[in-house]
């Protein structure tokens, strides 16, 4: 039986699954505080979860370009998340944050050009350059400063509606201590302009916009919850 710890506040009721214990959760919390970078932690409440997905929904309908972000309804499906406020200082992201694809038919079949989220399969026709190199043997194009496509990836099938996707992001610094606080399936997820408003006020952090907020949700390793799966790339 799955046991929780329910913490009544400002921000509504937290339901925390017993990850072993409370204290845990504070590790937890006060690991995430001391990551360089770090000015603020909070824990996110159920309410302030139903808020944001309404927020993301609402900034992706209002978008003249099309825009999915997978991420942020991944991470608040999780047990736990939290709100972090950072700085600049803050570690680059493992890898692309946003992509340009194009949902996978039949005729998209090379791995190297697929983002694959929950077993769905995207094909890649551009993407933020973070970690990677430039290609040597591939037709692309700047479209800002860190964003590239790859016209030759949709030739054939220009049709297909094209998107922006935000993937669920690894967090390195809670999958080293997984097995210590017996937690899985961790990602983070940088909000919407919106979203990230909101988050702000909820949390009481800064408003200074040379912040920024990212969510970081876990799940326990409760005996018989099936594994999320991960984003492949």
């Amino acid at each position: 039986m799955e046991l929780q710890i329910n913490i009544s506040g400002q921000y509504g009721m937290l339901l925390i699954p017993s990850i072993d214990n409370k204290k845990n959760m504070e590790e937890i919390k006060t690991l995430l505080v001391k990551i360089p970078g770090v000015m603020d932690v909070s824990l996110i409440s159920e309410i302030n979860k139903d808020t944001i997905i309404k927020l993301e929904d609402q900034y992706e309908q209002s978008g003249v370009i099309g825009l999915k972000n997978i991420g942020i309804q991944l991470v608040l499906k999780c047990d736990v998340v939290f709100a972090i406020l950072k700085d600049t200082s803050f570690r680059p992201p493992p890898g692309s944050t946003v992509f340009m694809v194009e949902d996978n038919g039949n005729e998209n079949n090379d791995p190297d050009h697929l983002l694959t989220i929950n077993d769905k399969a995207y094909h890649i026709i551009g993407e933020e350059l973070i970690s990677k190199k430039l290609p040597e043997d591939e037709e692309y194009m700047f479209i800002s400063d860190d964003f590239i496509l790859y016209p030759g990836r949709r030739k054939g099938h220009s049709k297909n509606p094209a998107y922006f996707l935000i993937p669920p992001i690894k967090f390195s610094e809670l999958e080293a201590v997984k097995g210590k606080y017996k937690i899985s399936n961790i990602i983070s997820i940088s909000p919407s302009t919106m979203a990230d408003d909101y988050i702000r006020k909820e949390c009481q952090f800064s408003p200074d916009k040379n912040l920024a907020t990212i969510l970081v949700g876990f799940d326990s390793n409760t005996p018989g919850r099936p594994s999320l799966p991960y984003t492949s790339y």
